[in-house]
């Protein structure tokens, strides 16, 4: 079978994305931090941009308020507590990888309200969560490219049993642009490592959230690509945001 499947649902391997992930732990470096998470190893300057654009369009669409109980699922080491450490009342971050939420750990060590946890996005749920539920904001970033359909929807399905009753979540993911396309354990030169992933696309993402999300009384407020052209280096992909409310 080749290493690029398109159109076809095929699943890819957990542990060679856990072992990906974890030798990004690796790449981390101070003075540009988000490299490890957003990649573009050879031009910091283009993941440090992508990470400005995104909190430019996402911060005014999600009205934080200083009572907002936050969850970031997939946070990496810290990427959003950055922008919202002091300006919501509670910050929890969790991921896979253990060795990223140490990073953040260390990274916000004494900042009040802020904490971190590894763990699956697919173990998201109110009975696993060490700072517990309700949230009134889910942010999930960059997460679903790595796992399969079915835990996919379970991360849906949790998240929607960790919110309260008025809620907000801003899902950000890679798309396929014309069709679905999976990389499994193609060999990436710019990541020096093996890489999977799956790029669903925007229509895929809206068909899940609504039989999950949809059924807890969740709307997709507004959805749209994330980059403009001067930001984005990919023909088959792009970065695509939707902005999910209840009760508002």
């Amino acid at each position: 079978m080749s290493n690029r499947i398109v159109i076809e649902k095929v699943e890819i391997d957990e542990n060679a994305v856990t072992k990906f992930f974890e030798e990004r732990v690796t790449r981390y470096d101070e003075k540009h931090p988000v490299v490890a998470i957003l990649y573009q190893d050879s031009n910091p300057a283009l993941a440090e941009s992508r990470d400005q654009h995104e909190k430019s369009v996402a911060l005014p669409l999600l009205e934080i308020q200083p009572t907002d109980r936050v969850l970031d699922i997939g946070c990496g080491i810290g990427r959003w507590a950055n922008a919202l450490a002091g300006k919501v009342a509670r910050y929890h971050g969790t991921d896979l990888i253990k060795g990223l939420t140490d990073i953040a750990t260390q990274r916000f060590a004494g900042t009040p309200h802020v904490t971190f946890q590894a763990l699956k996005a697919q173990d998201n749920h109110p009975d696993r969560l060490t700072t517990p539920p309700p949230y009134d904001l889910v942010i999930i970033a960059g997460v679903f490219a790595y796992i399969n359909d079915c835990d996919c929807l379970t991360v849906l399905k949790n998240v929607a049993e960790c919110c309260a009753p008025k809620a907000r979540i801003f899902l950000r993911e890679p798309v396929g642009v014309e069709r679905r396309l999976t990389l499994k354990n193609i060999w990436s030169d710019e990541l020096k490592h093996e890489y999977s992933a799956i790029y669903r696309t925007a229509a895929e993402f809206l068909e899940m959230i609504a039989a999950t999300l949809g059924r807890a009384g969740f709307t997709v407020a507004q959805h749209a690509p994330l980059l403009p052209p001067e930001l984005s280096n990919r023909k088959e992909t792009t970065q695509h945001y939707f902005l999910i409310k209840r009760g508002l």
